[in-house]
């Protein structure tokens, strides 16, 4: 199990949230993490490892319109996201011609896919479509809480 002191990729994002959004980190424990996506059906490569080292049970949350809404990073809230199958994700990897792997769920509202590429884009997918948002996960989650990012669908 990890806490956040051990984990200087989350410490690293909170400046940069500092203000505009709520950032809060659970209990990691990577193994565990490993074994539910195996468990679904997912392979471990080493891009998906590093990222729950760094930024796996994470929820951020800002104010958006007239409420709020927020990402997680949860393992459990990612894996029972309806796009975050492995058919889904074959079918996403098919379509931006890049290898994808589900890595958390935005918005409470429509529950998109937060994907993760081969080249460290983040991407959401969903029933809309597939955006990307930035490359590296501190970006993306800074590009989502400004509403900052090219919401051209692929």
């Amino acid at each position: 199990m990890n806490d956040t002191s051990e984990r200087p990729a989350v410490e690293g994002l909170r400046p940069a949230l500092a203000g505009s959004a709520r950032l809060e980190a659970g209990p990691l424990d990577v193994a565990d993490a490993c074994r539910q996506y195996t468990e679904e059906g997912f392979d471990i490569t080493p891009r998906l490892r590093v990222f729950l080292e760094a930024y796996g049970e994470l929820t951020v949350t800002w104010t958006f319109k007239a409420g709020e809404t927020d990402l997680s990073t949860s393992i459990e809230r990612t894996l029972e996201a309806p796009h975050a199958t492995p058919r889904t994700t074959r079918i996403f990897t098919q379509r931006i011609g890049r290898s994808v792997i589900p890595v958390g769920a935005a918005s409470s509202c429509t529950e998109d896919c937060i994907l993760l590429a081969d080249n460290g884009d983040i991407l959401l997918g969903g029933d809309a479509g597939i955006q990307r948002v930035a490359n590296g996960f501190e970006d993306a989650v800074r590009a989502l809480v400004a509403g900052d990012w090219d919401k051209t669908f692929f």
